[in-house]
């Protein structure tokens, strides 16, 4: 029998990695986020640090941090760089690897990092997609991040939502918003967190076993 996954795509803001967890704890699947790049930089041989800085991003930004690694700082431009450079599609690939791998292994609610594209068409899996609208996302980012100044918190959501967009879109060819992506589509706006991770909850016990 294949393991149960599901998968949490979601906007900034939303709620889609409380929720994922909640729905981890009542399923009593494995919650699966930052573990991912951890196992990543594991198998790279690298501090996860490093490759926070290049998870997700925008092409440009990839490239700046890679030449930074092979050039070093302007001081010490002759010591050797920190660590391997990799690049977004090797990372992804790597990642894209690791997801397939902890599914194997694991029944798992699996947070973001395109795994509703690397999991596509896999027997026991549930594609979920978090949203809300900009203004409730800003407010929830004020208050859980703790910012004080409406603009940069709009500011935040808006630069992550096109970032995520690109990147998914760079990867995979797909359009990360689009509903067709998905089994499921909740705006925690309009129904709540907790109603969210009822649904996910009702919809992995509905479906039929593989």
């Amino acid at each position: 029998m294949e393991h149960r996954i599901v998968t949490v795509s979601r906007l900034m803001g939303s709620g889609g990695g409380y929720v994922g967890y909640l729905a981890a704890k009542e399923l009593g699947f494995r919650y699966i986020d930052r573990e991912i790049l951890r196992e990543a930089a594991k198998k790279l041989g690298t501090d996860v640090r490093q490759l926070e800085e290049i998870d997700g991003r925008a092409s440009s930004l990839l490239m700046n941090i890679v030449r930074s690694f092979g050039m070093g700082a302007p001081e010490a431009i002759s010591q050797p760089p920190p660590t391997l450079p990799v690049y977004e599609r090797d990372l992804f690939d790597l990642q894209s690897r690791i997801i397939r791998e902890m599914a194997d292994q694991y029944d798992a609610v699996i947070i973001g990092r395109g795994a509703f594209h690397v999991l596509r068409g896999r027997a026991g899996v549930i594609h979920v997609f978090v949203h809300a609208p900009e203004e409730f996302r800003v407010g929830r980012v004020m208050k859980v991040r703790n910012i004080t100044d409406f603009k940069s918190a709009r500011t935040l959501v808006r630069e992550s939502d096109q970032r995520r967009k690109k990147f998914i879109r760079d990867m995979t060819g797909s359009d990360w918003m689009d509903a067709r992506n998905y089994h499921l589509c909740v705006d925690t706006s309009a129904v709540g967190l907790s109603a969210c991770v009822e649904m996910i909850v009702s919809l992995v016990g509905s479906s039929k076993p593989h």
